[in-house]
């Protein structure tokens, strides 16, 4: 399983969020270059960017921070918020983006679901499907999470059985480090269509090896790793 260490840029700044809530922000000291340098000294090659300001309000204004990284010789990344259409999707990867993460657009915009199907890249783009357990089955959140959508996550996987990667967060483990969601993982992974990416939650050295054993593809974490509750090293064993 590939460990993908996670980096949140807000304003600039790199920072993690609980369960999606932009009131609930932690800045860290390190800026979104140096600790992509740190990742890169460290042995890990492979980044998840989010654009937190892009996700909220469809900013650019990090943009060139994106880049800067994506510039890193030896480093690739795979960035997703606010990726709302063709055009965007298609400036991330001018801008040096090894993989493009699509969400709220894919979920909502069937005409952009279908530019998405029909594209040449359609194996470097993840869709993000980030839902919320209501009466026990996973409901697509979209804006940021900041949207219940009555969309099943479920039914959205069946009905687009084309999709090449996912990367899927339960809103309500992300950045708790409580464990991911196991069942719904499970479940998801059972389905074997697709490239599984797993998200949120993830706390310990055991929630990554639950997730190897289950047979997810790659796993990303970030809070963790912030908090020091994962070790580089550790990390670097799993992989």
């Amino acid at each position: 399983m590939k460990i993908i260490p996670a980096i949140d840029i807000l304003d600039g700044s790199c920072v993690r969020l609980i369960k999606g809530d932009f009131g609930k922000v932690t800045k860290y000291e390190s800026s979104p270059l140096k600790q992509s340098n740190y990742f890169k000294e460290e042995g890990f090659y492979y980044l998840h960017i989010i654009d937190l300001n892009a996700a909220s309000t469809n900013s650019m204004d990090n943009l060139a921070i994106i880049k800067r990284i994506a510039s890193t010789k030896g480093l690739k990344i795979q960035v997703g918020g606010g990726v709302r259409s063709m055009d965007r999707v298609d400036m991330l990867f001018n801008s040096g983006v090894d993989r493009v993460i699509v969400g709220t657009g894919a979920i909502e915009n069937s005409y952009f679901l279908d530019q998405l199907r029909e594209c040449n890249y359609l194996d470097k783009i993840i869709f993000a499907l980030d839902f919320k357990v209501i009466n026990k089955l996973p409901m697509l959140a979209t804006h940021g999470w900041s949207v219940e959508s009555e969309i099943n996550l479920y039914d959205y996987l069946s009905k687009n059985n084309w999709i090449k990667n996912i990367l899927a967060t339960d809103i309500s483990l992300d950045g708790t480090m409580k464990g991911p969601n196991k069942e719904i993982y499970k479940n998801i992974i059972s389905l074997n269509t697709f490239k599984f990416i797993a998200s949120g939650g993830i706390g310990s050295v055991n929630d990554l090896h639950y997730l190897k054993s289950i047979g997810a593809d790659e796993c990303v974490v970030g809070k963790a790793i912030y908090e020091k509750k994962i070790s580089m090293m550790d990390l670097k064993n799993v992989n």
